[in-house]
C-alpha cells in the first residue's frame, strides 16, 4: 500500500497532522506533503480546516472509504500467502454481546469441531467497536445486533430477534393486566453503556413513541448482560434486552417478559463483513453454518 495512503489513514484516524506524524514517526511537514501530493493527484481537497478543527470532504470520505478497502484487502492477502506453508487456517470473527453470550455460545462447540481446521478466534463487544475492527480488517465477519450503515459493509439477515422488558417474578408490573410505557417513567430502568446496541435500538425505539431515556426517573447503566439480569432478578429495576439473553431466566422463572401494549420491538441479527473475493468462501461457509443451527 503506498506510504502516502497510509499516512491519509492516520490522518483520518486523528483529524491531526501533528498526532499522524507522531504515530507514523515522521515531521509534520513531511505529513502535510503527502496529503499534498494526494491532492494534487486526484485534483480535489481532502480536507478543510475551521474552528480549528480538521474535517474530511466528500472527497476526502471517498477516498477514506476506498484506502481502508484496500488495507484490508492487503492484509487478507499477507494472510492467505502465510497460510500457504501452515497447517491450520486463521478465522477472526466478533459478535455483540447478546449474541455472542446467548445465541452463539450453545453453538460454539459445534463450531469448532466443525471448522477444525482453522485457529479460531471470537471477539465479544458492543456494536460500535466491532464494527471499527471490522473496517480495520482486524476480523474476518461478524454478527451484531445493532444498527449499522449497511452501505459500508455487506450484510445478511440472521434472525429477527424479540426485543422485551424484563421483570423480577415479584414486580407489581407482572400483575398488571394492560402495561404502556407510561407506566414505566417511575421505575428504575437498567441500561448498557453507550455503544451498544441493544441501547441504540431501546433509544430509536422510544424516540418512536416520542419518549427518551430522559423520561424515566431512575437510570442504572451497566456493561454487561448477566449483570444487568442480577440486578433485575433482585428488584432493584427493570430492563430491555433481548428475548435470547433472558429465554434461561424466563423459562426458570427467575425473569417474566411485561408485554408493552403500545411498545412492541423485532429487531435484526445481521452477519456482516467486507466484501473480499479472497475471503469470499469461509464467508459462506460460516453464514450456512449459523444459519443451519439457527435455535
Amino acid at each position: 500500500m503506498d506510504s502516502r495512503l497510509e499516512s491519509f489513514l492516520v490522518v483520518c484516524k486523528h483529524l491531526s497532522y501533528t498526532k499522524a506524524a507522531e504515530e507514523l514517526c515522521l515531521t509534520q511537514p513531511a505529513v502535510t506533503q503527502h496529503m499534498q501530493f494526494l491532492e494534487k493527484q486526484y485534483q480535489c481537497k481532502l480536507f478543510t480546516y475551521a474552528n480549528k478543527r480538521l474535517s474530511l470532504t466528500k472527497a476526502g470520505e471517498l477516498l477514506y472509504k476506498y484506502a481502508q478497502h484496500v488495507k484490508t484487502s492487503e492484509r487478507s492477502i499477507a494472510e492467505k500467502i502465510s497460510e500457504l506453508n501452515q497447517k491450520k487456517k486463521s478465522i477472526r470473527f466478533a459478535a455483540t454481546m447478546t449474541i455472542g453470550e446467548f445465541t452463539l455460545a450453545p453453538l460454539m462447540k459445534k463450531l469448532i469441531k466443525t471448522f477444525s481446521e482453522y485457529n479460531m478466534t471470537m471477539y465479544v463487544d458492543n456494536t460500535e467497536t466491532i464494527l471499527k475492527m471490522l473496517r480495520s480488517g482486524e476480523i474476518h465477519f461478524a454478527l451484531v445486533e445493532g444498527l449499522f450503515n449497511k452501505a459500508d459493509f455487506s450484510s445478511r439477515l440472521y434472525k429477527l430477534a424479540d426485543f422485551i422488558l424484563t421483570a423480577s417474578s415479584r414486580h407489581p408490573l407482572h400483575e398488571q393486566n394492560n402495561v404502556y410505557l407510561n407506566d414505566l417513567i417511575n421505575e428504575t430502568l437498567v441500561i448498557r453503556e453507550k455503544g451498544s446496541g441493544s441501547r441504540e435500538v431501546l433509544e430509536r425505539g422510544l424516540y418512536d413513541k416520542n419518549f427518551t431515556l430522559e423520561s424515566f426517573n431512575n437510570i442504572i447503566e451497566i456493561g454487561n448482560v448477566n449483570v444487568i439480569k442480577q440486578l433485575v432478578k433482585d428488584g432493584i429495576g427493570i430492563s430491555f434486552m433481548y428475548k435470547d439473553a433472558a429465554l434461561n431466566d424466563i423459562r426458570n422463572g427467575s425473569l417474566v417478559a411485561i408485554d408493552i401494549a403500545d411498545f412492541v420491538l423485532k429487531r435484526e441479527f445481521n452477519f456482516i463483513y467486507q466484501d473480499h473475493d479472497l475471503d469470499k468462501k469461509e464467508i459462506d461457509q460460516f453464514f450456512s453454518f449459523f444459519i443451519t443451527n439457527l435455535d
